[in-house]
């Protein structure tokens, strides 16, 4: 009888999950993101490690090239990222403590529409913030080139800047990870975060000096 209960319990679990998955709308959505973080340049988050003493802060800029989201197309809409992760060991998951999303109100009222209910169902936890600010991307054609600066503001609450660093092989190249323990990224070029900051919902953000990513990110 025990057995026969059990297989009725996996049954109706996989039939729930199938259900859950049947209910949530697709998502497939690729770009270049931009991003400041409170880590030294050599960020041991892209290899699973803790971040620098144990507490991650940071705030990107997201361009979605292409992808879509409960069937609505999101090709070239803008957004922006702020959030808080603690993480002491690698074994360990990182617990997110904040997390706020902003919107570029230059997408179609049903883009911002499906960007709202991915934000609100996000990994990251419910945001403490979550509107529509101006975003803009600037150098946008340098991504991840040596040496050259890439900026994005959202609003007036705040601003990313990286210039990814060269390698010590090839000089025009950047140090670069593929296959990092993100698995919503797949290349990210290192390099130094200079004049960017984040002050809104309660948070004072200010990064300079500090990491300054490049990424290709690509979400399923």
């Amino acid at each position: 009888m025990k057995i026969i209960l059990t297989i009725i319990a996996v049954a109706v679990g996989m039939v729930q999950t199938a259900a859950r998955a049947a209910d949530e709308p697709a998502l497939s959505l690729e770009g270049r993101q931009i991003v400041a973080d409170s880590c030294g340049v050599d960020c041991h988050c892209l290899i699973g490690g803790p971040p620098d003493n144990g507490l991650c802060k940071f705030f990107a800029v997201f361009q979605a090239d292409k992808g879509q989201f409960g069937g609505v197309k999101l090709d070239g809409v803008k957004f922006g990222m702020a959030g808080e992760f603690v993480q002491t060991v690698a074994s360990e998951p990182p617990k997110f403590t904040f997390a706020a999303y902003y919107i570029d109100p230059g997408a179609s009222a049903e883009q911002r529409e499906a960007l709202r209910k991915l934000f609100t169902n996000f990994p990251m936890g419910q945001p403490t913030e979550l509107k529509e600010v101006p975003i803009k991307l600037e150098n946008l054609d340098a991504f991840g080139q040596v040496g050259k600066t890439v900026s994005g503001t959202v609003g007036d609450i705040g601003k990313v800047e990286v210039t990814p660093i060269r390698g010590g092989g090839d000089p025009n190249k950047p140090i670069a990870v593929e296959n990092e323990a993100d698995p919503g990224s797949t290349w990210t070029a290192l390099g130094k975060a200079s004049n960017s900051f984040y002050h809104s919902a309660g948070k004072d953000y200010k990064f300079d000096g500090t990491s300054g990513e490049s990424k290709r990110f690509a979400w399923k």
